[in-house]
């Protein structure tokens, strides 16, 4: 059996999509309930001084991450392609220095992220899945990393037909020096980048110190324009950045 053609009939099998359903509702019901009981009891450490306290709940949040990465990514893959309609429309130099900004203070600090050179261009996206998308590469070479802190820079322009975001790391990326729990995610990394790609209706470019994703224009630019929102991320104890980096 074909590995890597496995992967993608699971995330499509009708009995993969209702379980995969199934589970992410678990894990979200549960998740709500340990971080709610954390802020009770860490209310509690504050008002005793507890560091130790402190440091175990910060534990038990950080275990949550890792449910919720794996709820995340397992129910992205799962889902059809997605139509313009379901897409939104994203500003590309405003995304990259919110990118860059979420990665650093998710990360506390242990990545840099470089905002080298932008657009000002629109395109028709999904935002949370294209920073699930160049999260998870962020991600993997940060975890293969050389120890200390890892740098990349981060990219975008017009070519042709297709806007290219780029993220590029800027120390050796050591494969076998990840450390930590077998997970499926990192398995399959080449798979599960090119299934963000292909729901977002994008297509990427993958190598050992690089991602490319060449997202398509749209057509209709001045509509576009004048649709476009203003980017503002909400920080969240569970937004993308956190759960892709605060672990790691």
């Amino acid at each position: 059996m074909d590995e890597k053609k496995g992967f993608g009939k699971f995330f499509g099998d009708p009995f993969a999509l209702d379980y995969i359903n199934c589970t992410d509702n678990v894990i979200r019901r549960s998740v709500t309930g340990i971080s709610a009981a954390c802020e009770i009891l860490r209310e509690s450490a504050d008002k005793k001084g507890s560091k130790h306290d402190k440091q175990l709940i910060d534990g038990i949040m950080q275990m949550c991450c890792e449910l919720m990465r794996s709820a995340e990514l397992s129910k992205a893959l799962a889902a059809e392609k997605l139509t313009d309609e379901d897409m939104s429309t994203v500003r590309t130099d405003t995304f990259l220095r919110d990118f860059a900004a979420g990665c650093e203070a998710a990360s506390g600090g242990r990545c840099t992220v470089r905002v080298v050179e932008t657009s000002v261009s629109y395109i028709r996206t999904d935002r949370e899945l294209l920073r699930f998308l160049l999260l998870g590469f962020v991600r993997r070479l940060t975890a293969g990393g050389e120890g200390g802190k890892n740098a990349f820079e981060v990219s975008c322009g017009e070519k042709l037909k297709t806007l290219n975001i780029s993220v590029r790391a800027l120390r050796t990326f050591v494969d076998e020096a990840r450390a930590g729990q077998p997970d499926v995610f990192d398995s399959y990394y080449r798979e599960v980048c090119m299934g963000f790609a292909e729901r977002i209706g994008a297509s990427a470019k993958l190598s050992d110190s690089e991602l490319t994703v060449e997202i398509p224009l749209p057509d209709g630019k001045i509509s576009v324009l004048t649709e476009a929102p203003s980017a503002e991320r909400e920080s969240d104890f569970f937004d993308p950045f956190a759960i892709m980096l605060s672990n790691m």
